[in-house]
């Protein structure tokens, strides 16, 4: 037969914690840390200019066919992202001569119906593609950007680079995408940059786009749309704040959630400032080695993934290990592992939720998850910990009803009617602020009293204030009972 009481007692608290967590590290992103990012934000407009991009698009043979489809796409979707009314667009195309799809234009369905029409064959002229790109270029009085995307070696290599040494000399910001056998390294001494480089396979090319896309115009690790230049050290430092409120949010409603279970004063002014500054260190550098990761995702597009994951994961792998402190005899290395679960789920809700949804509803489902997550797999690495064999754990059994286990380690678990202790006691049942505490010590399971009993009024006459306790043992004081229990 099921045993629903005890089944409730194992997923009580996993999902008190989880609940904690996610409430926590959403109420830490919604009341501070979208404020944060709101008043920090940089308009477009603000330390750039408007932009005028020329999308510079091989059209050789060796492009025809789905290769050839798969770019108009990508590059369509790029013209659909784009605010006309800011900025100017306009296409260019090179084989073994270069054309002009279509010059500047606000209208939008004019530059996809130019993209549908893009033929492939001939060779690669890129020299002639970056002059003809570079003349359009003189009829916009935007900062000048070129967009190149292109599959292979172009036909003479030492002029095309020479060539892009000039435009970029003269001001222009030269952006690369390249697939196929297009040589990484030959595009970086185009651009001049390998943070401008964006190489992809066919079929990830939007992605390439994307990233193509943020150089431009400057995104950061959590916003998906056009936003001002921060500069490297402002732009981490911001978004290191932003993932600090997640973190103090986490750990402070974690601290509660645990302080709970345990029937005591839900947050003391120590365990706020342990748990705060904690948080914002472990968020700060969670965030800060993420958005350091993000920045060079010119390389590869999948960088702004594995940045996300990156910065999440190091943020729950901290607020993790930083719970350890204030979960009894939760082994630091669990803790550190279980936090690091959370920060990867969290990561990926936040993947997922932002392909669906408004980048803002993507950072606080994220969030939300991230906290769930790194609270329910605290506390599963605590049940899981305490359920192996040879564990000994406490249960403190507050009721016929209410029950709480607590791991039994080295390090004691206090009893009294101080607000630190661990299992409070009634002060008004005249239990003094450290009674007691119970630990492990060589593998046996102490009871040990304090020594100042011995003068209390109460509890003067008591004999033996160390006591060996074995499986099954219980003690009530006042109307709690602990019990002892060893995990075969």
């Amino acid at each position: 037969m099921i045993n629903i009481t005890m089944i409730t007692k194992k997923i009580y608290k996993p999902l008190l914690f989880g609940v904690c967590g996610g409430a926590g590290c959403l109420l830490g992103a919604l009341i501070f840390g979208e404020i944060w990012l709101y008043l920090t934000r940089q308009p477009p407009g603000f330390l750039t200019k408007p932009k005028a991009v020329v999308l510079l698009i091989d059209t050789s043979g060796s492009m025809s066919g789905q290769k050839l489809r798969e770019v108009q796409t990508a590059a369509s979707e790029f013209v659909s992202r784009q605010n006309l009314k800011r900025h100017d667009l306009a296409v260019v195309e090179f084989s073994s001569r270069a054309s002009v799809v279509a010059d500047f234009t606000r209208n939008e369905t004019e530059l996809q119906q130019a993209i549908a029409r893009l033929s492939a064959r001939g060779g690669t002229n890129l020299s002639e593609g970056f002059n003809l790109a570079t003349s359009v270029l003189q009829n916009s009085d935007r900062t000048p950007n070129i967009l190149l995307f292109t599959d292979g070696v172009p036909n003479n290599p030492p002029m095309a680079a020479s060539i892009a040494q000039q435009i970029r000399a003269s001001g222009i910001n030269l952006v690369a995408v390249g697939t196929g056998d297009a040589q990484i390294n030959y595009l970086t001494a185009l651009t001049g940059d390998p943070d401008l480089v964006f190489y992809a396979n066919f079929g990830d090319l939007d992605r390439a786009f994307r990233g193509a896309e943020k150089a431009i115009y400057g995104q950061q690790l959590v916003e998906s749309d056009e936003s001002g230049n921060y500069g490297f050290f402002f732009g981490v430092f911001r978004i290191g704040v932003w993932t600090g409120f997640l973190a103090i949010g986490t750990s402070l409603a974690l601290i509660i959630g645990q302080n709970y279970t345990l029937r005591r004063r839900l947050l003391s002014f120590q365990e706020g400032s342990w748990g705060g500054g904690g948080g914002l260190v472990a968020g700060f550098v969670g965030g800060a080695v993420g958005q350091v990761v993000f920045l060079p995702s010119g390389y590869l597009p999948v960088l702004s993934v594995v940045a996300r994951l990156t910065g999440w994961t190091v943020l729950g792998t901290l607020v993790g290990g930083g719970m350890s402190l204030f979960v009894p005899n939760l082994p630091r290395k669990n803790a550190l592992i279980a936090g690091s679960v959370g920060g990867v789920f969290g990561s990926l809700s936040f993947l997922v939720f932002e392909s669906v949804t408004g980048v803002i509803l993507a950072r606080l489902a994220g969030a939300t998850i991230l906290g769930f997550c790194i609270g329910l797999a605290i506390a599963l690495s605590e049940q899981f910990y305490s359920s192996l064999s040879g564990s000994v754990v406490l249960l403190v059994h507050w009721n016929n009803q209410e029950c709480t286990m607590v791991a039994l380690g080295e390090k004691p678990i206090e009893i009294g009617s101080s607000r630190n202790a661990h299992v409070y006691l009634s002060k008004d049942a005249g239990f003094p602020a450290e009674f007691a505490k119970i630990f492990l010590e060589n593998g046996k399971i102490i009871l040990e009293f304090d020594s100042a009993l011995s003068q209390h009024p109460k509890f003067g006459k008591m004999k033996r204030f160390r006591q060996e306790l074995n499986d099954g043992d219980r003690r009530q004081f006042g109307d709690i009972i602990l019990e002892v229990q060893e995990r075969l």
